[in-house]
This record gives structure tokens, C-alpha cells and sequence, in this order.
């Protein structure tokens, strides 16, 4: 018979290793490492978008992408209509900043007007025109308006921003038109 041949029915033992380690064993190891790796690597992806969600109801945050942040005066205070940005100095999504900065003329004023106080002339064909919404993190968005309709390639100077029921807050154009 031929060296290295094997007998039929009949296999070859592994040959016996010298350093106490068996191959399967080692294999296993190996296997062993991967989906700990992984494992580390889920985690920590899974931390960082934690802590990308949780920065999201951050009031910085949501004043510097524009968004709203649920409850009471939670409207940012700046906002972007139709390529141009808007601010109201009474609102800034409950960040402490924001309420440090107030003058006492502005702590005094309230914090939004009813419809009737926007100063809308009666019959004079100004209302309000919807043309946006304010995305609300965890809530429903907030309607953006203009007073009456404007003529194409117009710009708004003012967008009137509808915080809750009969609470609107006017937010001024920032810049020049």
C-alpha cells in the first residue's frame, strides 16, 4: 500500500500536537472573538445613536436645525421659510440662555397673541395663508403663516407661527428683503 494511504472504512487519527493545543480548539477561539467583536460594535453604535436621540431634545439643538420641542413654548427662536430665516426674541424652545438674555420689557410682554390681536385689517384681503409647517419633535407640527397672500418673488418680512390654540407668535425677517 502506498504511503499516506488509508485503509477503506477505515480514517486517519490527527496527528497529536506537541503544545497542548488541539486545531479544533483553536478554531473555536476564533469564533469566540468574532461575535465578541461584534458585539462590541453593536453596543457602541447603539450608544452613539442613543446619545444622537437624546441630544435631539436638547434646546440648542432645536434652535440651531429650527425645529420645535414638545409642550409649552417649545417653538425655536429662529425659523426658516422659504429660504430665509425668521426670529422672535420671546421664544427659543425653553433654552436657559434664551431667557437670561431677556430684557424686563421683554420678560413682561406675553409670550404669544391671540388671532384677534394680529392686527389683521378686516376686509382688507389680509389673512392668514398657510405656506409651512415647524416640525415638532414627538408632537404634531405647528402651522406657518403669512398675512395675505404675496406676489410671486415677494418676500415675507414677517411669518406668524401658530404655537397652540388661538397663540400665535410673529417672527420677524432677519437681514434685508
Amino acid at each position: 500500500m502506498p504511503k499516506g494511504a488509508t485503509m477503506p472504512g477505515r480514517e486517519s487519527a490527527p496527528t497529536p500536537r506537541h503544545d497542548d493545543e488541539d486545531t479544533d480548539d483553536r478554531h473555536t477561539t476564533r469564533r469566540r472573538r468574532i461575535p465578541r467583536r461584534g458585539a462590541i460594535v453593536a453596543l457602541a453604535t447603539l450608544v452613539a445613536l442613543g446619545a444622537l436621540c437624546g441630544a435631539a431634545f436638547i434646546p440648542k439643538v432645536a434652535n440651531h436645525f429650527g425645529y420645535a420641542l414638545s409642550g409649552e413654548r417649545g417653538l425655536p427662536y429662529q425659523v426658516d421659510y422659504n429660504g430665509r430665516d425668521y426670529r422672535n426674541n420671546l421664544t427659543c424652545a425653553g433654552a436657559q440662555w434664551c431667557e437670561d438674555e431677556k430684557t424686563p420689557e421683554q420678560r413682561s410682554k406675553p409670550y404669544c397673541t391671540p388671532r384677534a390681536g394680529l392686527a389683521l385689517g378686516e376686509g382688507d384681503g389680509r389673512e392668514l395663508v398657510k405656506v409651512d409647517d415647524i416640525f415638532t419633535m414627538l408632537g404634531s407640527s405647528h402651522p406657518v403663516f403669512t398675512a395675505g397672500v404675496l406676489p410671486q418673488g415677494e418676500t415675507a418680512t414677517k411669518v406668524i407661527v401658530e404655537a397652540s390654540n388661538d397663540c400665535y407668535l410673529a417672527y420677524d425677517l432677519v437681514g434685508g428683503p
